[in-house]
């Protein structure tokens, strides 16, 4: 009796410190550059030249800000939330600390969702790469539209991914896939998760596989497919008023960098980031991951040959004036030989990014998961694919959500069966956040303090 009560009490401890320990990681990270720190970033620099302006703008325009000629490339919402405190005085030191809470919000929500499943401590190792990462960190550090535009996706998805298709989850679903819009125009790509939950509560989700039938999607009802679509009639609305006021995609001022053509490898792409950094989660679990490759190796690999002659199609060398630019695997691809303006190394990354996915999916879906993480992956394959739409294929605007969805569903993965499995992810989710720490110490740290000196 007196043992239960002390692994109880561990438990309860571990639910209160391991966040605390994890905000207390980032904000070791994100603090000193966004309030010591030199503007010596990609991120200072559109914080200058276009964020903080577009909020100074609307500051001073308010309350009827011109929501057509701003200098930015995305949606009002973030400038629009930070010109109220700009209104009232605060300085840019001030307002990086406070938007900086948007990328604490981020780090919380994501482990709130990987220790539903893995457990406190677990959960927090998972995330950690999030915290640590470059673009969460220097999104966080500077005014930037990034971290909350991740943050509101981050917080749709859990939503409808966790909770039954039921009025209250569509309500709230609703609100959130609206006020990512209002942040930034792509998160369009959030009703197709939401869409997906509708449909896998109504009768068509008897259709799908056994592993993703769920007590929490019955009773079926074509209700709820209705709910998922009457959810996001406001931000489709909302959407399509930007669209008519803009004239097109983006507003008038960034149309011929951001609106000038779609980016058909931008899907590829997407799925080469999960390649590069869920192999670091896979490698340290090799058996568990042939073991769930080999109970399902044909599809698996009709899913890897079809990446294949997928991913040989577009363009996917280096090329800044097609966009192709900025982060560290642009900058790898650079480097190596390309053959016929096509990058062998996005290739293989994204061929290892479906093997990732596939392998991570069915690792959830053999202990009850594979509902939730049919939700996720659906939302990570929706955002690759709307992406094609930005004429830019930046780095930046893959990373964070995809550092997430591998974290979320490398837990699900974790059962009471698998004795050894949560230690061997530990060791690949510590591996993973010092690569991004390294990324972030090279990109965002060195330069921020580097350039102060003498």
């Amino acid at each position: 009796m007196h043992a239960s009560r002390g692994i109880g009490h561990a438990q309860d401890a571990g639910w209160r410190w391991a966040p605390v320990a994890l905000a207390a990681a980032f904000a070791v990270s994100v603090l000193p550059v966004a309030l010591l720190g030199a503007d010596a970033t990609s991120e200072a620099w559109d914080e200058s030249t276009s964020h903080l302006p577009a909020i100074r703008q609307f500051a001073s325009e308010w309350p009827r800000p011109d929501l057509v000629g701003y200098p930015s490339a995305t949606a009002p919402g973030y400038h629009l939330l930070m010109a109220i405190p700009a209104r009232i005085g605060l300085g840019v030191h001030a307002m990086r600390a406070l938007s900086g809470l948007f990328g604490l919000a981020l780090v919380l929500v994501a482990w709130r969702g990987a220790a539903r499943w893995a457990g406190p401590w677990l959960g927090a190792m998972l995330v950690l790469p999030v915290a640590l990462g470059t673009y969460v960190v220097s999104g966080s550090a500077w005014l930037t539209t990034d971290v909350l535009s991740v943050l509101l996706g981050t917080a749709l998805v859990a939503v409808v991914a966790w909770h039954p298709p039921c009025a209250r989850t569509f309500l709230a679903a609703g609100t959130l896939f609206a006020a990512s819009v209002a942040v930034r125009q792509t998160n369009v790509f959030l009703a197709a998760p939401v869409l997906a939950a509708g449909l896998l509560g109504s009768p068509a989700g008897r259709a799908a596989s056994p592993a993703e039938q769920w007590a929490g999607d019955e009773p079926r009802a074509w209700s709820r497919t209705w709910g998922a679509t009457l959810a996001l009639v406001p931000g489709a609305l909302l959407l399509a008023a930007f669209v008519r006021a803009w004239g097109g995609l983006t507003p008038p001022a960034f149309r011929s960098m951001h609106d000038a053509g779609l980016s058909p490898v931008a899907p590829v792409y997407g799925l080469a980031l999960v390649g590069c950094w869920g192999a670091v989660l896979v490698a340290a679990m090799p058996t568990e991951a042939m073991r769930a490759f080999r109970r399902h190796a044909w599809a698996v690999l009709a899913l890897v040959a079809l990446t294949a002659f997928a991913a040989a199609l577009p363009e996917s060398g280096w090329s800044k004036d097609a966009g192709r630019w900025g982060g560290p695997l642009w900058t790898a691809v650079r480097a190596l030989p390309s053959w016929e303006a096509r990058s062998p190394l996005v290739i293989a990354l994204a061929m290892a990014g479906t093997f990732v996915l596939s392998v991570l999916w069915i690792r959830a879906a053999e202990v009850g998961r594979g509902r939730m993480a049919t939700v996720v992956t659906v939302s990570l394959l929706a955002m690759f694919a709307v992406q094609a739409g930005n004429s830019q294929v930046w780095e930046r605007y893959f990373d964070p959500a995809a550092l997430v969805a591998l974290a979320w569903l490398a837990a699900m993965g974790i059962d009471r069966t698998r004795p050894h499995s949560a230690g061997r992810l530990a060791l690949g989710a510590i591996s993973l956040a010092a690569v991004q720490a390294s990324i972030s110490a090279v990109t965002v740290w060195l330069p921020a303090f580097r350039a102060q000196e003498p």
